[in-house]
């Protein structure tokens, strides 16, 4: 479970899909939460051009009152692409190709491709710093983090990493795939503004 994110007692939490049974604590004030009803429904682009209709679950909590939304792991927060058509473009992006072709590749808007790695080109050196931290949180032999070409690159190896060492130690993370894994590192936040 990460927490991603608040908005008027309303708080957006990641769960590993092995855990969408069992609802979490309330990350507000650690009581158990219960379901309450759907969040509206919505379309998540895959990466081969089908879009998947979701109704996410949503849970209130009894003591301090806030409700949650649960969201998947291949889902990012307020983004309409799951995280593996983003991480495809990220991983372009980093091994040195443009906004333009990589939009072309996969059959989305060059403006909307744009806008994902100026996004993720500002928030490389906190990622970076984050993956890092989590990694050796998880592990004192993390690593190690080599310099690369460029700081999103350099960003990407570390959540990677993080993601992997989540996978091998959180039993939920196991049957995630490594991309799932990193939007649960990074609480489905990795295109959010600061």
């Amino acid at each position: 479970m990460t927490l991603v994110g608040c908005r008027r007692h309303l708080f957006v939490i990641v769960v590993a899909e092995s855990e969408e049974d069992e609802l979490p604590l309330c990350p507000s004030c650690d009581a158990p939460l219960r379901p309450w009803g759907y969040a509206r429904e919505r379309g998540i682009r895959l990466p081969d051009g089908r879009v998947r209709q979701l109704r996410l679950r949503r849970a209130r909590c009894r003591s301090c009152r806030a409700t949650h939304v649960l969201l998947p792991p291949y889902c990012l927060l307020r983004r309409a692409d799951s995280v593996h058509t983003v991480a495809a473009a990220l991983l372009d992006h980093a091994a040195g190709d443009g906004h333009r072709r990589i939009a072309e590749r996969l059959h989305r808007p060059a403006a909307t491709v744009r806008g994902w790695l100026r996004r993720a080109s500002e928030r490389a050196a906190f990622w970076r710093r984050h993956g890092v931290i989590y990694a050796y949180h998880l592990t004192p032999d993390a690593g190690p983090f080599p310099p690369r070409a460029t700081a999103l690159a350099e960003a990407l190896d570390a959540l990677g990493e993080a993601a992997r060492l989540g996978q091998a130690q959180h039993p939920a993370w196991a049957a995630t795939d490594p991309w799932s894994a990193v939007a649960l590192v990074t609480g489905g936040r990795l295109l959010t503004p600061t």
